[in-house]
């Protein structure tokens, strides 16, 4: 990496947590490499350096944009750490503010709602769903409202949020610095140039709970080679010598395979993109953004996979279902959306138990990072790297 872009104060901070050799390990090459050592995976502090200097820093996935279809609806999400609230404004437009009472710092919204505007529920300021602030009572006295026309100003509206839309997809950077989001995404875009993606609909969404580290979700998610033993299915439908180990383009993880014929949950019953050209309509591509957003795509879909941290031993994972125009709602496709919905959480079951024995095994001081495949695993070390470029970085 440009040492020039490295913040010394946290290299050094990095090196205490990780370790003079669990911090060289991720910057040797696939050959000599280990994965990161166990404090990446089970400290809280590492974890706070992840949420502060990594998620915040970059965009983050914060639901569909038809998870608030209509005027007032307002998804509480967490980003990096923050409370944040996702709204539906009154003129149609999507915000983001800080979930947070500009008074006294009460959590505002608990819980997915629809609201014609948001009331702190331990003082009962009230705040526009633009964000501004409406009226405070008894801030000046007994039975006195102060009310506000036009916002009380920087000090008393809600904090703003950066939020951008990309075909339903809704974005978050709380830092504010990030690229656009079509910049961000260029490297994904630049390898489906045959794909119309704002064919796309939201079909819906699973949840999981899992007790691992969220990097292990994203590890196991880029390398193929616990596909022969984990998933059997998969294993039918796309043979290992079929598979490669992906690359990194910029900051997208890329991989992609031709599978000999449709199955059901994948290609098969459903609309594909419009114009799809012939070479595509079997064709399976997968990506991983930086640091969380992994979109599968098929002829017939766009599927994320998208998880966040709770705890060093604890991760939320979603995936999200986006199908082709009105496969996504419609009766007629019904039986195959859910064919495809239930294709996607059987899988999903499949790597449940084994990220959590990754996480059991990193309790174990024998445990040194392992011995990586060079074949395989090469762009599973680099997502590592990554990790710790970005929180070393000025």
């Amino acid at each position: 990496m440009d040492t020039r872009a490295i913040d010394p104060q946290f290299v050094n901070r990095v090196k205490s947590l990780l370790g003079e050799e669990g911090f060289d390990q991720a910057f040797a090459p696939i050959e000599e490499a280990s994965g990161l050592p166990n404090a990446a995976y089970w400290s809280k502090d590492w974890l706070e350096l992840e949420q502060e200097r990594v998620f915040r820093r970059s965009w983050v996935f914060a639901g569909a944009e038809a998870e608030i279809p209509n005027t007032g609806d307002i998804k509480p999400v967490e980003i990096g750490g923050a409370p944040l609230v996702i709204v539906r404004d009154k003129d149609g437009s999507v915000r983001g503010f800080h979930n947070v009472c500009r008074h006294r710092g009460a959590k505002l919204v608990q819980d997915k709602c629809n609201k014609s505007s948001i009331t702190c529920p331990y003082h009962a300021w009230n705040y526009a769903l633009n964000g501004d602030l409406r009226s405070r009572p008894h801030f000046h006295g007994p039975d006195k409202l102060d009310k506000f026309e036009n916002g009380g100003g920087e000090k008393l509206d809600l904090i703003f949020v950066r939020v951008e839309v990309w075909n339903g997809c809704i974005f978050v950077n709380v830092s504010g610095n990030a690229e656009p989001v079509t910049d961000w995404l260029e490297p994904l875009l630049r390898r489906t140039p045959n794909y119309d993606f704002s064919s796309i609909r939201w079909a819906g969404k699973l949840e999981f709970e899992i007790k691992t580290n969220w990097k292990l979700v994203y590890e196991n998610y880029m390398e193929g080679y616990h596909v022969f033993s984990v998933h059997p299915g998969l294993l039918k439908f796309a043979p290992m010598n079929l598979r490669w180990s992906g690359e990194w383009d910029e900051h997208v993880f890329y991989n992609d395979y031709i599978f000999p014929e449709n199955q059901e949950g994948r290609g098969d019953g459903l609309p594909h993109y419009p114009n799809l050209p012939e070479e595509d309509a079997q064709r399976g591509l997968w990506f991983l953004c930086f640091p969380h957003f992994a979109a599968e795509v098929y002829p017939d879909q766009f599927t994320l996979l998208v998880s966040y941290p709770i705890a060093p031993d604890l991760t939320r994972e979603e995936l999200h279902v986006f199908l082709i125009g009105d496969a996504a709602t419609s009766d007629i496709h019904k039986k195959e959306r859910n064919s495809v919905i239930k294709m996607w959480d059987d899988l999903n079951r499949e790597d449940i138990g084994m990220l959590e024995l990754l996480q059991q095994g990193r309790l174990s001081p024998a445990y040194d990072g392992g011995r990586l495949s060079p074949h395989w695993e090469g762009p599973t070390h680099q997502f590592g790297r990554r990790i710790v470029e970005k929180i070393i970085a000025a």
